[in-house]
């Protein structure tokens, strides 16, 4: 294993590693930083009973036409488990540790995420943010893919393929990498980002979702239905292009290299219902990467404080994704094509 130092996820300081801070007084800042328990409560609750009913409803559809877009529903709420585990795996929703950790592997599970290995990707990606060959979790290689990245992995088809592979090699304490875009060598890998006092939970939790898996798929031939594998296995797959959709504008067609969160990130301006409730407002992705330390439900407040400090942010995901189509077409004919934002001065 490699002995690469990451910061703990709750323990990152973007300012002692000479990265863009913004500019707001000590007092505020504390005052947003602030968790609380009622919110983190309401939105937990919120989600999961929105999941389950959901659920409900697409398994009593069963049979019927109304199954179809049951079921898309149901996908759809289970994929944004995606930000459920990113929030809770920043330990920033609820006050204690306990409830963070507990919620953040119950949605890691959902979002179809190894925690542990998942825990130092996502705190590598925090402190290397689009750096090549050190962040693991750029989404838009170059050169760019089209139809990779416009269709195969707007279901999600392989992310959970290289999850289920890493799921199914570190059950067996292998640790080669996975190649998940390309055939071009992997110089980094998840596993070369674990401690090595990390390396027998991420085995074993590994091995835990290989056998919930594996109960899964016997489940659904015992009983002869797809209903069990329509209900846990698939959905990050059928219910991933609202996730890609809304996740593909955090960093896409950006500038790679840069210590200016405001070069490399995209804030959008959603609504409550998909910003707020299905992403977790993780569309204020600049003031995110930023200050980590920020809860999400604090997030809008943190945005007003610092907007002018922000260059222009894009106004609902037509607007980005005016922005971003064209220059993932240019890109995948010249690599070296990016957005330039304009930053404040």
């Amino acid at each position: 294993m490699s002995t690469i130092k990451v910061e703990e996820i709750d323990q990152i300081d973007l300012s002692q590693k000479n990265w863009w801070q913004p500019k707001i007084d000590r007092k505020e800042f504390k005052k947003i930083c602030q968790r609380s328990n009622s919110k983190a409560w309401f939105h937990t609750l919120l989600y999961f009973s929105v999941l389950i009913l959901s659920g409900y409803l697409a398994v009593i559809s069963w049979g019927t036409f109304y199954s179809i877009p049951a079921f898309i529903i149901y996908g759809a709420v289970y994929a944004c488990s995606n930000a459920r585990w990113h929030e809770y795996g920043h330990r920033t929703v609820f006050k204690t540790r306990k409830l963070n950790d507990f919620f953040y592997y119950i949605s890691s599970f959902l979002a179809f995420f190894e925690p542990i290995s998942w825990r130092w990707s996502h705190a590598n990606h925090h402190s290397r943010t689009r750096f090549l060959d050190l962040d693991v979790e750029i989404a838009d290689p170059r050169p760019t893919n089209l139809r990779i990245l416009f269709f195969t992995e707007f279901f999600g088809y392989y992310r959970v393929k290289a999850e289920l592979i890493k799921i199914m090699k570190h059950s067996f304490r292998i640790f080669k990498p996975v190649k998940q875009f390309s055939d071009k060598e992997v110089k980094i890998t998840v596993a070369d980002l674990v401690p090595q006092q990390e390396i027998e939970k991420m085995v074993w939790s590994s091995r835990i979702f290989l056998l919930i898996i594996i109960f899964t798929i016997t489940l659904s031939l015992l009983i002869q239905s797809f209903i069990p594998l329509l209900l846990i296995i698939t959905p990050q797959i059928y219910g991933g292009p609202l996730l890609w959709i809304l996740a593909f504008t955090q960093h896409a067609a950006l500038k790679f290299d840069s210590n200016d969160h405001r070069e490399t990130t995209r804030t959008v301006i959603l609504g409550p219902i998909l910003g707020t409730f299905f992403y977790a407002n993780m569309q204020y992705h600049i003031e995110h990467h930023a200050s980590p330390q920020v809860p999400f439900y604090n997030l809008p407040k943190f945005h007003e404080k610092i907007k002018d400090q922000l260059p222009q942010p894009n106004y609902g995901l037509f607007d980005a994704y005016k922005e971003i189509i064209p220059a993932i077409i240019k890109q995948s004919k010249d690599p070296n094509y990016e957005i330039n934002k304009t930053i404040p001065a």
